[in-house]
This record gives C-alpha cells, structure tokens and sequence, in this order.
C-alpha cells in the first residue's frame, strides 16, 4: 500500500491521484440486513426484534408467533418498559429492560414467555447495549439478558455479571448446568462498557456425560470491532440447559426479577450448534464488514507545509507508517498509530520541498 505526491503538482491534482488509486466505497450493513439472513436459516427457531407498529406486535416470536409478556417485579410495573427505544441503528428499534435501586427484586421488568423449546444442540444471538458498567446494591448483582431454568438445569445464556456471588456485575457470563459457579461458566468479558452496543453469540452441546460444552463469540461494535472474538470451547463440570418445554426471560430471570437494565435489539434462536463462520457471516450482514487495508486519500496543504495520509482501519490495531523516496529505503515515521474506527489518519511534518514522496501502511502484529 503505497503512494506517490509530486509537490511541483497543485493540492487539487493531489486529491485526484488519491481518489483514483486509492478511494473505493464501503459497503454497510444494517440491522435490517442481519433480520432477513437470519430468517433464510431453517434452523431458526425464535427470533425477536422488537419492532413492529404496536407494542403486541414488538413483543412477537416472528418466527413462532407467540408474544412475550411484560414481567415486572417488586414495586416495578409493565409500563417501566420502553417500546421505542432506538436501536444499533436506524433500521430498527429495541426494548429497553429495566432496573431500579436496591436489591436484586426490589423493583424492575423484564420479558417473559412460558414456554421455549430447545434442542439437545443450540445457538443464540443477542445484539444488545448495557446502561451501566456495573450492577450493585444486591445480594448477587445479576442481570439476566437470556435465560431459562427448570429445576436444577440452568441455562442462562447471557447474564451481566458472574461467579463466584456477589458479583460485581461488571462482566458477561454464560452459565450452564446445576449450579451458578465458576466450575459451570464461561466468561466472554471482564469489564463491560455502558452505552456500547455488543454482538454476542454461543453454541451449545449436550454430552452423553451430562456435560455441556459451549463456545461463546463477542464484538464491541461500538467500538469498531468487525471481527468476533471466541471464547472457549468449555466444558462445564455437570448438568444440561433445559430442554423440552421451559420458561424464557428476556431482559430479566426466567421467573421474574434481577432484571437487565439496558437495551435488547435483537435475539435470534437455533435448534442446531453453529460455528464461528457462521455468526461472523451474520455480524458482517450489520458491519458491513471489514473494509480492505488500503491507504484512502493524501493530501498535501500548502500553508502548513504538511501531508496527511488517510487509511481504512480496525480500533485498536496498531499500525506503522513508512515514507520512501525511492521505495528502496523507507523512514519509519511512527510505528505506533492506534487505529480509529473505520478510518485513521497521520499527519507528516515532514515538508517535502519538491520531492517524490511514496508511503506506505503497515500493520503491527499483536
């Protein structure tokens, strides 16, 4: 990835060469495009978007038709829900769960179905944002984003916080089996950010052993994360999710309280165990996906004598960047940009006095 600018030619011209060579347009997704893959699949069991023109309507399986009840608990009521919170985007909306003061059922509502039904083999994918970064003032500080329970079979799928109890509520957690402890849980993220917007999914399998292994997958999109990060696989130390018939909360405990507060776009369902391709597949259909490493634009300004490269970037990756006046030997300008999302630019006070000047991006590895 490279480049030339000649100062003899005008700041305009430097613009066209740049745009020739080097702009291409980005390609986005939406969460309208995410809606419409995840319907094509046969393996898709629930799905819940939250949108709709009446509130029955948000609260509908678009798959099985059922409709979600509000649950509230404590001195919390139904109306404490919010039907037209916005959502990652502007294709789509999301419900907003909440939670009061106090302890873990002093007040709060989340959603709720009697009955779901899950396979030996499951999937699931949330797209969600979090209110705050921690959750306290309770005996367990839990918030329950997707989960289910039938006697001693635990499957709570999504849960802010984590084992051992209390919990800071600081974290993200998938728990499954016969008790709510580290021996059981796989932990996607040790520190949570309010008001970011998380793609988080996971595969389950039951074992002949009565052992569940799972695999969880997250991206932060708000902070410009296009790739999933895998955690596990991990094997829990005994004891299945529920299958069969079992109550579901959405945004709360599959019974009621220890509620979310926070916001739920979307939830997908699978009666099948998917792979990573998979999911990945599904957060490029709300990215757009990883746009190609190539430098954007450079320009020169006049008055301050500087030149400004422009290139397509991943927050957080760490980039180099070279200039050459012959592409034999290169001048390492600075070997630790920090990438912003989507793009990232680096001024060179370098004046070029006339010069040829060829740069190029690198990027370091980790």
């Amino acid at each position: 990835m490279k480049s030339s600018i000649n100062n003899s030619k005008s700041y305009k011209i430097l613009t066209i060469i740049g745009c020739i060579f080097f702009i291409s347009s980005l390609v986005r997704g939406s969460v309208t495009d995410f809606q419409t893959i995840a319907q094509t699949d046969p393996d898709l069991t629930h799905q819940f978007t939250f949108d709709g023109e009446t509130n029955e309507e948000k609260l509908e399986d678009k798959v099985s038709g059922v409709i979600l009840a509000p649950r509230p608990y404590g001195s919390g009521t139904a109306q404490d829900l919010e039907y037209e919170s916005p959502g990652y985007d502007n294709t789509s909306n999301s419900i907003a769960t909440q939670r009061g003061q106090g302890n873990d059922f002093a007040n709060g509502a989340g959603l709720h179905n009697a009955s779901i039904t899950l396979n030996e083999r499951m999937s699931y994918e949330v797209l969600f944002q979090a209110n705050s970064d921690e959750i306290s003032g309770g005996n367990f500080n839990l918030g329950y984003i997707l989960t289910t329970r039938t006697g001693n079979d635990r499957g709570y799928f999504l849960v802010q916080g984590n084992a051992p109890l209390p919990s800071t509520g600081q974290q993200l957690s998938s728990t499954i089996g016969d008790g709510f402890a580290e021996r059981n849980q796989n932990l996607i993220l040790e520190t949570i950010e309010a008001d970011h917007w998380y793609f988080v999914s996971g595969s389950y399998i039951i074992n002949d052993d009565n052992t569940t292994t799972f695999t969880n997958y997250i991206a932060d999109l708000t902070a410009g994360e296009t790739i999933l990060k895998r955690i596990g696989p991990f094997t829990n130390s005994g004891g299945p999710y529920p299958t069969g018939g079992s109550p579901v909360g959405i945004g709360g405990r599959w019974d009621a309280g220890e509620s979310f507060p926070g916001q739920i776009d979307e939830i997908n369902i699978y009666n099948s165990d998917k792979d990573q391709s998979f999911f990945q597949q599904h957060l490029d259909s709300i990215t757009g996906g990883i746009a190609s490493f190539q430098i954007n634009t450079i320009s020169y300004d006049s008055d301050s004598k500087t030149t400004t490269i422009n290139w397509n970037s991943i927050s957080g990756k760490a980039y180099a960047v070279d200039s050459s006046i012959d592409m034999i030997e290169w001048n390492e300008l600075d070997d630790g940009v920090i990438g912003k999302k989507d793009t990232t630019s680096f001024v060179d006070n370098e004046p070029i006095e006339n010069r040829k000047v060829f740069y190029r991006i690198r990027v370091l590895e980790e």
